[in-house]
């Protein structure tokens, strides 16, 4: 009578012990891999809440929003574990702040903790500025830049493995812009 219970007991158990190991083992080589329009996407909406914490800043900073691509060091595959045709990038876009005075860019760091926390969001204090991890993972800081001591707003996607489309031809370390596509402006002249 035991036996007909701890069977499948263990059985269940050995499902959930593949299937656990299956998943640890593709939080290794870097999570699932995505289509390249996924990638775009994500692309997008790290720039999409950059520019909304861009336009939350109160007062405003001088000059118009202008992006600037960042390369990521820590979302590389170190262990060579990606399958040709697949690659991984963390798209990264900074923004150079231009306050009048350090007065107004404290007025806007007290400005976005506060929008933020009105959203419900967790407002983290960070070295001379905050940041928040949005709901689809994006992280957002407005901080003084560590070289420069000039104010900067950061937004941080995830690490994302996708597949190439060879016929696309995107590169998201052309994409100045963060618009999800490779402008002519953008192309490199090689």
């Amino acid at each position: 009578m035991k036996s007909k219970i701890v069977i499948p007991v263990l059985a269940v158990a050995l499902v959930a012990l593949l299937g656990l190991t299956a998943k640890g083992c593709q939080t290794l080589q870097g999570g699932p891999v995505h289509g390249i329009v996924e990638f775009r996407d994500h692309v997008r909406a790290t720039t999409r809440a950059g520019e909304g914490a861009y336009r939350a800043l109160s007062p405003a900073p001088a000059g118009e929003p202008y992006a600037s691509r960042q390369g990521s060091t820590s979302c590389k595959d170190d262990l060579g574990l990606d399958d040709t045709g697949v690659s991984r990038d963390e798209p990264i876009f900074t923004w150079d702040l231009d306050f009048a005075s350090n007065d107004d860019y404290r007025a806007a760091l007290a400005s976005l903790r506060a929008t933020w926390r009105q959203e419900g969001r967790t407002v983290e204090k960070v070295d001379n500025g905050i940041a928040a991890t949005l709901d689809d993972g994006i992280r957002v800081t407005l901080h003084l830049n560590s070289y420069t001591g000039k104010p900067e707003l950061r937004a941080e996607g995830t690490c994302m493995r996708y597949r190439h489309n060879y016929d696309d031809a995107y590169n998201y370390m052309h994409d100045d812009n963060g618009d999800g596509t490779i402008d002519d402006h953008e192309r490199p002249n090689y």
